[in-house]
């Protein structure tokens, strides 16, 4: 699992496909993100552009997957018959109650000059509280059923209790309406630490509807596209679960939607690509200590153009960059090969496929 560490810090490289860099939007994407591939666009297109999306897959038990679908039930069942018994009381109080407010009488008529103080105190506070009692149960309860029917019960049923689920997280408004969509991946720690959190290997040990907290809400709608997308691929179309293993979903306005599979991270690959991208970043932050940070991105944008020509980044072409590259650093006095040099060299370091 990648930490929220300087490897997502606001800096782009040669060798992480779609770098991008602050004077060229369409380079591509900030590492570790990439686009969405063409596979998952009919799952993507329905998502919300301003969330921020989790997906994985829940391999818990499917005991345990029923269990915790079967307590919301019951406590949903005791809410809506409690509703409904008050709903059947009041079809005879609530019109007695209004005939008394428009001064008819009523089975609730009450007699104020023939009764004491006391009596007329305790008849007020106890129609006062009912009528608190039941606004609080409409106004705070009701939408509990509802919302456990429209929500959990519908997807339930249109997916059943599988060994592998495909879970689908949404960022919580009260702090997802805040971020500006091209600026927090590359400049808002906070918020990324906020996001790796929600995703670590402890984190997902849970089932997906005991991952529901103040940051993250389950979407069940996108659960339901996902499971119906993969059930295609029984006909040969679709999806296939693998596509959703555990990444984060993010929409820009440069790069549309972009996905960072964080449950590639702990490949031998990812690894080694985490390992490239800090001796990069690294890079950028001497260049940036020596006021050269400017060097760095046009680096970068040399390195991209290059690479997106017709024809692929070939062999000439890579040596030819290399050649102004270490023009470009002696213009501003520095050895591009000792400086590169001085973090461990080159070798390994593959430059972006197009």
């Amino acid at each position: 699992m990648a930490k929220s560490s300087r490897r997502k810090t606001p800096a782009s490289s040669p060798v992480s496909s779609g770098a991008s860099t602050p004077s060229s939007a369409s380079a591509g994407p900030i590492p570790p993100f990439t686009k969405v591939p063409a596979v998952l666009k009919p799952f993507v297109e329905k998502l919300v552009p301003e969330e921020v999306y989790l997906v994985h897959i829940d391999t818990t038990a499917t005991d345990l997957k029923w269990q915790t679908f079967l307590v919301p039930s019951v406590v949903n069942v005791v809410v809506a018959a409690v509703i409904a018994l008050r709903v059947y009381w009041g079809c005879s109080t609530y019109p007695a109650l209004i005939a008394i407010f428009l001064g008819m009488e009523s089975s609730l008529s009450f007699d104020t000059s023939m009764a004491s103080w006391m009596e007329i105190t305790q008849v007020i506070l106890r129609r006062t509280g009912t009528i608190l009692i039941d606004y609080f149960l409409v106004t705070l309860f009701l939408s509990w059923p509802f919302h456990f029917i429209t929500g959990p019960v519908r997807w339930r049923r249109a997916v059943g209790f599988r060994d592998r689920e495909i879970i689908v997280r949404r960022s919580s408004r009260s702090w997802s309406h805040k971020l500006e969509r091209n600026k927090w991946i590359r400049h808002d720690e906070k918020m990324r630490d906020k996001i790796v959190a929600a995703v670590t290997p402890e984190r997902l040990g849970k089932t997906g509807y005991l991952l529901v907290d103040d940051d993250w809400n389950l979407d069940y709608q996108a659960m339901i596209r996902a499971h119906a997308l993969v059930d295609l691929t029984r006909k040969g179309e679709g999806v296939q679960l693998d596509e959703f293993r555990t990444a984060v979903l993010v929409h820009t306005d440069a790069d549309g939607w972009l996905v960072w599979r964080v449950a590639d991270e702990n490949t031998p690959a990812g690894r080694e690509r985490n390992a490239h991208r800090d001796q990069i970043l690294t890079f950028k932050d001497r260049l940036a200590a020596l006021g050269k940070e400017d060097l760095f991105f046009r680096w970068v944008e040399l390195v991209q153009w290059e690479s997106s020509r017709p024809g692929g980044f070939t062999p000439e072409r890579q040596q030819s960059t290399m050649v102004q590259v270490q023009q470009m650093f002696e213009k501003e006095n520095i050895s591009f090969s000792e400086f590169w040099d001085d973090l461990g060299g080159m070798e390994g370091i593959e430059m972006p496929p197009q």
